[in-house]
Order: C-alpha cells, then sequence, then structure tokens
C-alpha cells in the first residue's frame, strides 16, 4: 500500500466504530476476535470493516435476538433488502456470499425436509420402492395369466357335458369370478 494511501485511510476505535454502526462495542470485539473483521494496531478501519461486516455475515440469522430487527434503526427512506434465494451472485449488484450462504440453507433445509417426508411416508407404508412394485405386478400378471390360461383344463369335462349353452355360461362366470377373488386376496396378501 502506498504512503500516500496510507494517510487517507481513517482509523478509528472499536467502540466508535460500534457507536456509527449502533451496535455495542462488545459485538465489534467479538467480531475482530472472529476474525469477521480485521483491525490495523487496535483500530478499525471504518470503510474496510463495513465491507467485511457484510460479507462475513450470515444474513439469515436475525442480529437482535429477541425483535429480530437490527439494533440500528433503518432511515424511512432507505428500502429493506430482502434475502435472495434465487439468481446467482452476478445478477444484481451487492449480493454477498451471505446471500449465497442464505440460498444454500434453504436448500438443505428443503432436501432435510423432503428426506424426512419420504422416511415418514415409507414407514406409514404409503412409500414403496418402485422396483418391489414392478416386481410385485409382474408376478401378480403372471399368476393372472396362469390361472387363464388352465381355466380350459379345469372345466373342459363340466363344459362338455353341460346341456344348455346357460350352464356352460353359469360354469365359465363361476371359475372366472373364483380365479378373481383368489387374485383379489393374494394382492392383499402380498400388498400390491
Amino acid at each position: 500500500m502506498t504512503l500516500a494511501r496510507r494517510a487517507k485511510r481513517e482509523l478509528i476505535s472499536q467502540r466508535e466504530y460500534a457507536r456509527r454502526r449502533g451496535i455495542s462495542h462488545v459485538a465489534v470485539q467479538h467480531a475482530v476476535k472472529t476474525g469477521r473483521i480485521s483491525t490495523v494496531r487496535g483500530k478499525v478501519d471504518p470503510a474496510a470493516a463495513d465491507r467485511d461486516w457484510l460479507s462475513n455475515t450470515d444474513q439469515s440469522k436475525p442480529r437482535n435476538r429477541i425483535t429480530g430487527r437490527p439494533k440500528r434503526a433503518r432511515p424511512p427512506d432507505e428500502p429493506s433488502e430482502p434475502m435472495d434465494f434465487g439468481g446467482s451472485e452476478g445478477d444484481r449488484p451487492g449480493i454477498t456470499t451471505a446471500s449465497g450462504y442464505a440460498r444454500a440453507r434453504a436448500a438443505r433445509e428443503l432436501y432435510q425436509a423432503q428426506r424426512t417426508k419420504l422416511a415418514l411416508e415409507r414407514e406409514n407404508g404409503t412409500l414403496v420402492r418402485a422396483d418391489r412394485v414392478r416386481i410385485g405386478a409382474f408376478d401378480m400378471a403372471r399368476k393372472t395369466r396362469d390361472q387363464l390360461m388352465a381355466i380350459p383344463e379345469r372345466v373342459g369335462a363340466l363344459l362338455v357335458a353341460a346341456e344348455d349353452l346357460a350352464e356352460v355360461h353359469r360354469i365359465l362366470e363361476e371359475e372366472i369370478e373364483r380365479i378373481c377373488h383368489e387374485l383379489s386376496d393374494a394382492g392383499r396378501t402380498e400388498g400390491l
């Protein structure tokens, strides 16, 4: 850094910086201790500290844990800055890594909520594995086909002995109904 530039830099005490930001000096001391803002020989460069404060602060957490609003009241003509959860960081000026953190945190929370919902549905039995459903459906279709293909062998002799068309119709109807009930009972026991 050049000597002329170093002379232009304004250095103030941590208490003065806290007063200008409208926060406690303990908050500034904590920010210095944790590395959120840097100092020069114990003094604060307000311009650099403001940039560091904004870029190193988690915007998803309120600054005042009781009210959820900043301690320093915002002037009425100053617009509020809502958290940005969409778009890329290069879309709008002033977007910092803090809003990137908020987007990542929101995405993580959504992912965890979806996983919890799926686990609950699995426990309740409303969600089953797709491969098990495919196998079960295939097995049920094979049983149905086998039962239907066996009708002539099972009732053929009865049909030959039947005296009229109404009797043939009744025999076939009873056999198909028996097969349907049998398959329905098998489907309930197998969970399909």
